[in-house]
């Protein structure tokens, strides 16, 4: 007779196969953690790629109204150069015009006693200011339309 209390005594084969029990058991609980954590993140894999399609989308659309937005800024920007610039070159016409008809070295003082005693010669003078005339207009020319040019960058950034 067994005298020890509180222990069954089993066969080997029977706490082997308690073993592979518990360890069946210990298994099946992690398998259905695991299943359960992969289908948490591919739920959070799901919300996240939509949310990201959603801000991709949006940004898209934003782009695409800055798009529109600046193109017709610039249209803008572009026509009221062109407007500015026709209205300069007519003014400028205008008072280049005025000038040509007229002399602009003045004639020797009909009093003048000895008119050959002048410092130049007024003909190459002429000739000479008309040469200067001209490149000292085509550098204003220049000046001018980058001026007009720059303001229209200018006001165009200041739209944005």
């Amino acid at each position: 007779m067994n005298t020890q209390r509180g222990f069954v005594q089993l066969s080997a084969m029977a706490w082997g196969a308690i073993a592979a029990g518990v360890v069946m058991l210990g298994m099946v609980v992690a398998l259905k953690v695991q299943t359960h954590r992969l289908e948490t993140c591919k739920a959070e894999f799901a919300m996240f790629k939509a949310q990201v399609e959603a801000l991709g989308l949006a940004a898209e659309k934003a782009a695409k109204e800055k798009e529109a937005k600046d193109k017709l800024a610039k249209e803008k920007a572009d026509a009221e150069n062109a407007r500015t610039t026709a209205t300069l070159t007519a003014a400028v016409k205008r008072l280049r015009d005025a000038r040509s008809s007229s002399s602009f070295v003045p004639s020797a003082p009909a009093a003048s006693t000895r008119p050959d005693l002048a410092c130049f010669d007024r003909a190459e003078y002429q000739r000479t200011d008309g040469i200067f005339t001209t490149g000292a207009r085509n550098l204003s020319d220049e000046g001018t339309e980058s001026t007009v040019n720059l303001n229209s960058a200018k006001t165009w950034a200041q739209e944005q």
